[in-house]
């Protein structure tokens, strides 16, 4: 198995390579198979996030969620806390503001966030992903120390965690970390996979 790094200056290198048109295509046929799911898109209170670095983009599917009525939501930097995220709504036309990283996300001042647990569903982007729904970030440990409560009360599923990449994110195995929460589920533009 090669080493973490090894695996993240890859994939995201690959990413990279891809032109316009294979982004807009893949992004496309991904949020197609998200519509598709009558599982995941009875979910109302949907979080999703902002592409960059090559991610598969949720653009194309948060206009469709849009004419579905959703409410979508985006990752913000939880107030009073250095290293989790909670989650505020966001509506074509809302501003976004960079974060102390430099990452745009909506003005808190005007959308209260809310924690991950009154979620419905996280479209969560990602640089890897195993077939047993082993998740690998970029290695800050956001996504997993927010969903934490998750790993530690095994009953609790709110909100379902969904992976969505390109498909050539795929890696045979990730070995799975004590701190890792895994997903659900994982829309590539090839399909939906349930974990």
């Amino acid at each position: 198995m090669q080493n973490l790094k090894q695996i993240r200056r890859t994939i995201r290198a690959r990413r990279r390579t891809l032109s316009s048109r294979e982004q807009r295509r893949h992004s496309r046929s991904a949020a197609r198979y998200f519509v598709r799911n009558i599982h995941l898109v009875r979910s109302r209170r949907i979080a999703l996030y902002l592409a960059s670095d090559g991610e598969l983009n949720p653009q194309p599917l948060a206009e469709r969620l849009l004419k579905l009525n959703k409410q979508l939501y985006l990752p913000v930097l939880r107030p009073g806390s250095y290293n989790a995220l909670w989650f505020a709504e966001f509506r074509p036309g809302d501003s976004l503001h960079p974060n102390r990283f430099g990452i745009a996300e909506p003005d808190t001042r005007h959308r209260k966030p809310v924690p991950p647990w009154s979620l419905d569903l996280i479209i969560m982007p990602l640089v890897a992903f195993s077939n047993d729904g082993t998740r690998m970030g970029m290695g800050g440990g956001y996504y997993d120390r927010t969903l934490a409560y998750q790993r530690r009360h095994k009953g609790w599923v709110r909100p379902t965690l969904i992976g969505y990449a390109h498909d050539f994110q795929r890696v045979k195995k990730l070995k799975r970390q004590t701190w890792d929460v895994p997903l659900h589920g994982i829309i590539t533009e090839q399909g939906y996979q349930a974990f």
